[in-house]
């Protein structure tokens, strides 16, 4: 997955939407970034995290040790040290995004265009995650699995994503069966379409990022994502 994604569904309808238990005070977000507060989904509930995993023994907080943990790589969430414990206690959370942004390298131009990716079919992404709160910080990554689909065409690496009605399921599987869901998470249901560079900084966070755009980017690439 790339270090950028788009979340602007209003409180009701996320709330609709997973069977929450609460709402919360969302605005829409069409810039997501590293370290910046975004809601996440644990089991009925939704809440914020800071967007960059905090690790149960980190004495201190460091926001530079936090913008390269925004994703953890699935198949070795088990063993690193950063991760391992949220995975053994089961600390999943679910990341709704409407799409995600990636950057592809055009081979002839060496130009790194953008594209936004979402489901066919739903109106939101539940992307995998793990979380974790130490001295009242909640944080949190989203897990990453190799591409297929289409997206494979733009990275190599995707976010896990757990289908609609496998949520439930997501925060009650134990971690055989949750490996397993991860397994079977597939980008088949996705698609892509080229976005202005202009999502590439931070800065600019409006409903025109995400749409479909053609035209020529001329030099405005200045962002490259980067996946753990």
């Amino acid at each position: 997955m790339c270090g950028r994604y788009a979340f602007y569904l209003p409180p009701a309808k996320l709330k609709s939407f997973f069977g929450l238990e609460n709402l919360i005070n969302c605005p829409a977000r069409y810039n997501c970034a590293p370290c910046q507060e975004l809601p996440i989904v644990v089991k009925n509930r939704v809440g914020f995290g800071r967007w960059g995993f905090r690790p149960d023994w980190s004495r201190e907080d460091d926001p530079a040790m936090a913008s390269k943990m925004i994703n953890a790589r699935s198949e070795t969430i088990a063993q690193k040290s950063a991760f391992r414990d949220a995975w053994a206690l089961a600390r999943r959370c679910i990341v709704p995004a409407n799409g995600f942004y990636e950057w592809h390298k055009d081979a002839a131009s060496g130009i790194k265009q953008p594209y936004y990716i979402t489901h066919k079919v739903d109106e939101v992404l539940c992307m995998a995650g793990l979380w974790s709160k130490v001295d009242g910080q909640v944080s949190f990554t989203v897990l990453t699995k190799p591409a297929d689909g289409d997206i494979s065409n733009y990275h190599h690496r995707m976010p896990v994503m757990i289908e609609r009605d496998q949520v439930g399921h997501w925060f009650e599987a134990d971690l055989g069966n949750a490996t397993e869901m991860i397994g079977a998470a597939s980008g088949e249901q996705c698609s892509a379409h080229k976005v202005r560079s202009d999502v590439g900084k931070v800065a600019n966070d409006y409903a025109a990022l995400i749409e479909s755009y053609n035209g020529d980017q001329g030099e405005g690439h200045m962002y490259q994502s980067s996946m753990l």
